[in-house]
């Protein structure tokens, strides 16, 4: 089944509620599918079928409309993000053999010329702009005239909705399939959650590019709801928008709220139309998750956890109040347990179950693992894997985190398998160090990175803060750490700035920290 159909058939009595909110720009449920099935028409006249169209362009209508018109169309879509780099938008292009692409005419301007060479058609809804060099233009007084499709087209289970393309450790784009069986398992598994009533408004705070917001836009479209898209002049503070908005359905990383917290924009009682706040992509931190539940009295509070392989999340936690009085490993809120039917164990290096109350990496097993990895069968077959001691002979995915399972039967993740240090001769996680700095209120939520010398060797640690610490409160901080971490581990460098550098996909960029710290 197609999971445009899914969506159409359960809008067919809202179309006349709103279904999309761009600041002052609110298109209905009728407006969107009349669109999108235009230019579905449009697509399949051009010769698209079953393959892969690449969307351009951020929190703009196109990018929506676009979006719902690919799957409409029967084909998968690809977020091509004008702030990736040429390198990997070239890969994107390449990898994915892209014909067609929809988007925002000011975005895919921003596209270096030689990367549409082999573009045959660009679509630009609500552009008039006539022609571009070497290209066919469709443009919204075209797709007007264009007779609309009655309603999306069939699709088998197991055809690709989109594929989304992650950095991966080597740098090199993987790209994800997802096919339409993997995003409706996704859908059912979390309306089975959410009993939310239609007319919500729905935070999308992501890119298109990161993968939480297929869920924003296809949960919240299935539902009913109005997806309200944060402005990116908002989303260091989004406080004015939550409230301007009344946002009951929200959803970001925890690193957006911890930046609100220290510039003292997450007030008491700020939000009460909040009825579910959901944090995915990071490590959760307790001392978030207390100050979000005063700022949203009426509000869960939600740990999402979930690699792209496994369908945007796989395993939920409500944090409680109880839970304010509960120990958890380095005061990160676990992850849960897995959404539907799905199965998750823990594993050793040597891919073993490890004994009970032993740390493993994650592997999960059900109907939300992706199909692997585009043009690449080893990659696929290295972390898509059976094993000997499964009895029923199920696939598994090996996600990379390392985790256990805590004495209420949670799963608790500590962090990748590789965010271990070793420095002189001794190993450490990088999340207990930053859980140290975390005892003390100017460092709270520090982000911790490895130092390295010319031959790449690990030879200290520095944390970046946004605060400023004096002389003497970081010696305080200091001479208080030793007591629980050992001098070698304590960072070398505190840095201050005025707020973290974030990855495309709204994460803090680690990376660009490490590089900034080997300059400092």
């Amino acid at each position: 089944m197609n999971v445009a159909s899914l969506i159409y058939s359960e809008s067919k009595n809202f179309s006349n509620s709103h279904a999309l909110k761009i600041e002052n720009v609110v298109t209905t449920y009728s407006d969107l599918f009349e669109r999108a099935l235009r230019i579905a028409s449009i697509l399949i006249d051009s010769g698209a079928k079953k393959e892969t169209i690449g969307i351009v362009g951020q929190r703009k209508v196109a990018s929506y409309v676009g979006l719902l018109s690919i799957l409409s169309a029967g084909c998968s879509f690809t977020p091509i993000n004008p702030k990736h780099n040429k390198v990997k938008i070239r890969s994107i292009l390449n990898g994915s053999k892209i014909r067609f692409l929809i988007g925002d005419e000011s975005d895919i301007s921003k596209l270096d010329k030689d990367m549409l060479l082999n573009i045959d058609l660009i679509i630009l809804p609500q552009s008039n702009l006539k022609k571009m060099k070497n290209e066919t233009i469709v443009n919204e007084k075209d797709i007007l005239q264009t007779k609309a499709l009655s309603k999306p087209i069939d699709c088998d289970d197991e055809d690709i909705a989109y594929i989304n393309f992650t950095s991966g450790s080597t740098g090199k784009p993987k790209g994800v399939k997802i096919s339409h069986k993997n995003i409706i398992n996704f859908i059912m598994n979390m309306s089975d959650i959410y009993k939310i009533d239609p007319g919500f408004n729905a935070s999308q705070t992501f890119d298109l590019s990161f993968d939480p917001s297929v869920s924003d836009i296809l949960f919240t479209w299935y539902k009913n709801g109005i997806l309200c898209v944060l402005p990116e002049k908002e989303m260091l503070v989004p406080t004015d928008f939550i409230i301007r908005e009344k946002i009951n359905f929200w959803n970001s990383v925890p690193s957006i709220a911890n930046f609100m917290i220290k510039t003292g924009n997450l007030n008491p009682k700020s939000f009460p139309n909040l009825k579910h706040s959901m944090f995915c992509g990071e490590q959760f931190s307790t001392h978030i998750a207390k100050a979000w539940r005063i700022a949203a009295p009426n509000s869960t509070i939600e740990n999402l956890y979930g690699p792209t392989e496994t369908t945007i999340y796989i395993t939920r936690y409500i944090y409680t109040k109880e839970d304010e009085n509960k120990d958890f490993k380095n005061d990160i809120v676990p992850i849960g347990l897995p959404l539907g039917d799905h199965k998750f164990a823990l594993i050793d290096e040597k891919e073993n179950l490890v004994h009970e109350n032993h740390k493993g990496e994650i592997v999960f097993s059900g109907k939300q693992l992706s199909k692997g990895y585009l043009n690449d069968k080893d990659k696929t077959n290295d972390v898509f894997k059976k094993f000997n001691w499964d009895t029923d002979n199920l696939l598994w995915y090996k996600t990379g985190d390392l985790g256990f399972l805590n004495s209420q039967g949670n799963l608790e993740c500590i962090g990748r398998i590789d965010s271990q240090i070793k420095i002189a001769g001794r190993r450490i996680e990088i999340g207990e160090i930053e859980y140290a700095l975390s005892q003390f209120k100017k460092t709270k939520g520090a982000v911790v990175v490895p130092l390295r010398d010319s031959q790449d060797i690990v030879i200290g640690c520095a944390a970046f803060i946004i605060e400023d610490l004096t002389i003497e409160e970081e010696r305080f901080i200091r001479e208080e750490s030793m007591k629980t971490l050992d001098s070698v581990f304590f960072p070398k460098k505190i840095i201050s700035i005025d707020n973290f550098p974030k990855a495309e996909s709204g994460k803090v960029n680690r990376k660009k920290l490490e590089a900034i710290a080997k300059n400092f």
